[in-house]
């Protein structure tokens, strides 16, 4: 009985931990967004828009690095996972519009919530990702 009760604590603090993170990866995104969404106007006052575009889209993996490793999982993450968060992002890229195309063609679901049902799918499985790229080995 006395084990149980230690598991069944830990088990709770490992909920709450990811709990914490789950809610710290929603707030970092939305700032990330935004804070890439405006760099992006910014630049656009002094260079093409797609330029503008693509260094605002890199400037966001950069920040999201940086917040992910420091204010996501605090962690410093496992080696290359820099890396790894570039090709979470490639990740999306590829993933998003797959999931709309699989929504509107195959399910044949209505084409304005397409956007919103990749990014439900598609955040949870990046959150799992970017868990696994800041969690030390042998812990989960």
């Amino acid at each position: 009985p006395g084990l149980r009760r230690v598991r069944q604590g830990s088990e709770r603090r490992s909920a709450a931990v990811i709990f914490r993170e789950v809610v710290r990866y929603l707030l970092v995104g939305g700032l990330n967004t935004v804070a890439t969404y405006a760099l992006y106007l910014l630049l656009m006052r002094r260079i093409d828009y797609r330029a503008a575009y693509v260094l605002a889209f890199l400037a966001g993996i950069v920040l999201s690095a940086v917040l992910l490793r420091h204010v996501v999982f605090r962690r410093p993450g496992r080696r290359y996972a820099n890396l790894y968060v570039a090709a979470n992002y490639g990740l999306q890229l590829l993933l998003g519009p797959l999931v709309v195309r699989a929504w509107v063609e195959w399910m044949h679901g209505p084409v304005r919530p397409a956007p919103a049902v990749a990014i439900a799918v598609c955040v949870p499985l990046v959150f799992l990702l970017q868990r696994w790229v800041f969690t030390p080995y042998g812990k989960s």
